[in-house]
């Protein structure tokens, strides 16, 4: 997996990326925090600023998708 550095931009939005890109390479049973952090190269305290713990932040990854599909789905939806 590409290491990612954050640069003061959006790091929930960055957080929650990657979290979906270590999903999809190593499954849900070793994501953590502490890997997404180091992978976007910031503190392992940072992803606590937005996410409470583990499972807060895989809600924050279902809710992104969902809300990607449905916008997808709208977009679509006119096309019918």
């Amino acid at each position: 997996m590409k290491e990612r550095p954050y640069h003061h931009g959006d790091l929930r939005h960055a957080l929650i990326e990657t979290g979906i890109d270590f999903v999809k390479q190593k499954g849900e049973e070793t994501l953590s925090l502490r890997k997404i952090a180091e992978i976007c190269g910031v503190s392992n305290a940072a992803p606590y600023a937005h996410f409470k713990s583990k499972d807060e932040f895989i809600v924050a990854i279902q809710k992104y998708i969902m809300d990607l599909f449905v916008t997808e789905l709208e977009k679509n939806s006119h096309r019918i």
